[in-house]
């Protein structure tokens, strides 16, 4: 399994599922190029051997098209995309602002299709591409208080699977990654807010989950997402695309 000489731009790159699938794809033997929001941005970056990073908030208009531009710069033509990106706002529905659901459009749905546009026909003109989306299992099972996500990340995968078909004879495949109880600051994170609306501590919410919807029993490792997206990007996986790959657990099959 191997991605030798391949050129990468993993956004969100600095942490989280980002840092592991950056770092499972520069194991792999690519090139790779990371965005991130924060200044240890670069301190990552040169952890994992990238190429080159850039910081970029995606709920600035234009963010995305302009990183893809500097990550092209650095690269030359992207040959593997992962659109990964933060969280949103985790919140009753009757809580969530107008603003609150533009900047999630921005974050989410705009971004992966601004960097899709930069990067797909260069991809198509080469006969080779991967484009893989992280998003999250609420795209087959909707998550509580996580509408934000549901909605933007559907959207994600809907832009994957529309596209599969029509650019596979081009030797570009389309991937969308499910993940959910995967141990982020994320997943910590959405636990506590998730605790605090049903006013329990979190270690109890937390063990709950563990015994109640996780069959493993366990949480799931960044490292797992990682060797995954660097399977898909191998050429061992030319003949899969279109495809949603569920990663929880267990979760959706209870």
């Amino acid at each position: 399994m191997t991605a030798h000489g391949r050129r990468a731009l993993v956004t969100a790159g600095s942490s989280g599922l980002g840092a592991a699938i950056a770092t499972s794809l520069r194991t792999s033997g690519a090139e790779v190029f990371i965005t991130g929001t924060g200044p240890h941005t670069g301190e990552v970056a040169r952890e994992i051997g990238a190429a080159g990073w850039a910081i970029a908030d995606f709920t600035e208009p234009g963010a995305a098209t302009a990183a893809a531009a500097t990550a092209r710069e650095t690269l030359g033509d992207i040959d593997i995309l992962v659109s990964n990106t933060g969280g949103t706002r985790a919140a009753a529905a009757a809580d969530l602002s107008v603003q609150d659901w533009d900047s999630a459009y921005r974050l989410l749905l705009d971004s992966a299709i601004s960097l899709t546009q930069a990067v797909l026909p260069a991809m198509s003109a080469a006969g080779w591409g991967r484009l893989i989306y992280v998003t999250s299992v609420g795209v087959v099972k909707p998550l509580p208080l996580l509408h934000l996500s549901n909605v933007m990340r559907a959207g994600v995968a809907a832009l994957a699977r529309s596209l599969a078909a029509e650019v596979a004879p081009h030797g570009v495949t389309t991937h969308v990654i499910a993940p959910a109880h995967v141990d982020t600051p994320r997943r910590r994170s959405l636990a506590a807010a998730r605790a605090a609306a049903a006013g329990v501590p979190t270690e109890e919410l937390e063990r709950q989950q563990l015994a109640t919807e996780l069959p493993v029993g366990r949480w799931g490792r960044p490292e797992e997402i990682g060797e995954l997206v660097a399977h898909l990007c191998s050429e061992h996986a030319g003949f899969q695309t279109g495809q949603t790959h569920v990663i929880d657990g267990g979760m959706t099959s209870t």
